[in-house]
């Protein structure tokens, strides 16, 4: 996997170019990277928050020549993507972005006069699942004897944990169909996934999740269904549909606690239903990916902590 610095330098634009040259090693346990119109440039780890430059201070130019490159120099091309406020670039890295929107019939078309660029950044820790693949299998079988969300707060390790959960699964038997909308969980580049999710998983890159989990149904024939962030009245459809099918999913989602679940309206049917067997809440402390809490369908606490 490409390190952080060297990331940064592909990309970096004007005078980005010499701020990023002269980074030291701490930028590499960034978890994100902030780089705002007129302002200096913030690295956030799990240590805290660094200022990157020094006193330099980002210019319009240097926002537009950096998008520019992680476009591919196409920025058209990417209107979808930049509308929806983020790009995905290789190696899984979802650079958030935010200017002055442009409207079409009332809803977002695209984004112009860009003033910021959040770049979180995308690791992957081997072994990060297996504490979580113990309690989701029996040790006998490679399935997962539950459907399983894991939900965290952002910035909790849940796609992390997500990511090395697949590749234990499916080194262990089991054939994944993973539905990457946001190209994070494989980090997929020109179709190669470069990040490493075992054996057994069939990727489909950058596909809306409800259409891409139906797909991945009909097509690959998969042991387990697993997606990144679901939350919308679409994904709850399909994944109700997915569950009559005898097919596990691995989802997650963002929350804090049970409550944040159920203030979430397209997650009532999900919850009245029964689909999730296990709700496995994620904490960043001690750590990012660590396990706070374990629920059954019922949303009663139960043990494997």
């Amino acid at each position: 996997m490409m390190k952080v610095k060297q990331m940064l330098m592909q990309y970096a634009s004007g005078g980005l170019k010499q701020v990023f040259a002269a980074c030291n090693e701490q930028i590499e346990q960034s978890m994100e990277i902030r780089i705002r119109l007129g302002k200096p440039i913030l690295a956030r780890s799990t240590k805290g928050e660094i200022r990157v430059g020094s006193d330099y201070t980002t210019t319009s130019q240097d926002i537009m020549g950096m998008l520019e490159k992680m476009a591919n120099h196409s920025l058209y091309a990417f209107d979808s993507e930049i509308k929806n406020g983020f790009i995905t670039v290789a190696g899984g890295h979802r650079v958030g972005i935010c200017g002055r929107v442009v409207l079409d019939g009332g809803k977002i078309k695209t984004m112009r006069n860009i003033s910021g660029l959040t770049i979180r950044i995308s690791r992957q820790i081997i072994g990060a699942g297996e504490h979580i693949a113990k309690i989701v299998t029996d040790g006998r079988s490679p399935l997962p004897l539950h459907n399983i969300l894991i939900v965290s707060p952002p910035s909790s390790g849940k796609t992390t944990v997500l990511r090395d959960l697949i590749r234990i699964l499916s080194n262990n038997g089991c054939n994944i169909s993973v539905v990457d909308e946001r190209s994070e969980i494989a980090g997929s580049h020109n179709g190669a996934a470069q990040n490493d999710l075992g054996a057994r998983t069939d990727v489909l890159d950058a596909a809306p999740k409800a259409e891409g989990m139906l797909l991945m149904l009909r097509a690959m024939s998969p042991d387990v269904i697993a997606v990144d962030e679901i939350g919308h009245d679409a994904d709850v459809d399909a994944l109700l549909a997915i569950a009559c099918c005898g097919v596990k999913i691995i989802a997650t989602c963002h929350a804090e606690n049970i409550e944040d679940l159920h203030k979430k309206p397209a997650f009532a049917p999900i919850i009245k239903n029964k689909i999730f067997e296990r709700y496995i809440f994620l904490t960043a402390k001690p750590k990012p990916g660590t396990v706070k809490a374990v629920y059954d369908k019922n949303l009663q606490e139960v043990g494997g902590k």
